[in-house]
């Protein structure tokens, strides 16, 4: 619940509704992509079990669950370098990325693989990795689910016709080679992507368009600068920044570029674990119900 005391007390800057314009992150935004990877983990396991039986591949799903809420530990809290172990993850993830013509990509869940896979002690081809991260996405689409207020937010904004614009790290699809590195196609990758949003508009999610982090990945100006040109495009006129809304759960892979550079009227800090909405300062908030947002507009 919104705390009006507070709200007043730090003179948030309301947004007028008809003016409105809405950019949400998707995974753990939107929709509970790191509640669902343990269930996802599933087709990965399954993958591994054919091969190397029920115990080895339930040590490798244990390895790439706690890889996984690793780099989500790095990427939600304010200060990532602190995080010591993240810092290493990001290292091993990096080193397998010798092409340096790209940023490398930190999320890819084939790299999470093949690290899970050797700390099981089990070598990986490049096809077994490839029909294990298929295996992976394949049950993501088909148990994600909206947080809770998502879908009632999504109808709320579209009953004041105002625009909804998806910016969205890349899945960071990669391939394996037969020397153990990976490379990146940033088509292939974002075509992927692609495939996974489409399914959101069966859950209710009712969007304009959706821009991915390929080739630039946040929290790159370019990664921010792609997505708004998208938008500049699609309605026909500038981007009024200080009417614009983000949402993401990453202060600094979604909130800090848009507040900071652009100058976006409003950034929110999305938590599922958080029980109150609370006004950081007069342009932004944090909310563990995104459809609690409405109440900062007018």
């Amino acid at each position: 619940m919104v705390d009006n005391l507070e709200m007043e007390k730090k003179e948030i800057k309301k947004i007028p509704w008809e003016k409105s314009i809405w950019f949400f992150d998707i995974d753990d935004t939107l929709i509970d992509t790191a509640g669902t990877t343990k269930i996802a983990a599933d087709g990965v396991a399954k993958v591994f079990e054919a091969r190397f039986g029920r115990q080895k591949a339930q040590e490798i799903k244990a390895n790439f669950i706690a890889i996984f809420n690793l780099m989500l530990v790095g990427h939600q809290t304010t200060n990532p370098e602190e995080v010591g172990d993240y810092k290493k993850l990001l290292s091993r993830i990096e080193s397998l990325q010798p092409d340096k013509s790209y940023t490398p990509k930190k999320w890819s869940r084939e790299i999470f693989i093949k690290l899970a896979a050797e700390e099981a002690g089990v070598d990986v081809s490049p096809e077994l990795v490839h029909e294990a991260t298929d295996a992976y996405w394949l049950e993501l689409s088909q148990r994600t689910e909206l947080f809770e207020g998502a879908r009632d937010l999504i109808f709320e904004i579209k009953r004041h016709d105002r625009p909804i614009y998806l910016i969205t790290g890349s899945d960071a699809r990669l391939k394996m080679q037969t020397d153990g590195t990976f490379i990146y196609d940033p088509a292939y990758s974002e075509s992927l992507k692609r495939e996974r949003i489409e399914l959101l508009r069966e859950k209710g999610i009712d969007f304009n368009l959706v821009s991915t982090g390929d080739p630039e990945d946040k929290p790159h100006v370019d990664f921010f600068q792609k997505a708004i040109s998208l938008a500049v495009a699609d309605s026909g006129q500038p981007i009024d920044f200080k009417n614009t809304i983000m949402v993401g759960d990453s202060y600094e892979g979604d909130l800090k570029v848009p507040i900071e550079h652009f100058g976006f009227g409003l950034g929110v800090l999305f938590n599922k674990n958080k029980n109150t909405t609370e006004v950081i300062d007069s342009h932004q908030i944090s909310t563990g119900d995104i459809s609690e947002i409405s109440a900062f507009l007018y």
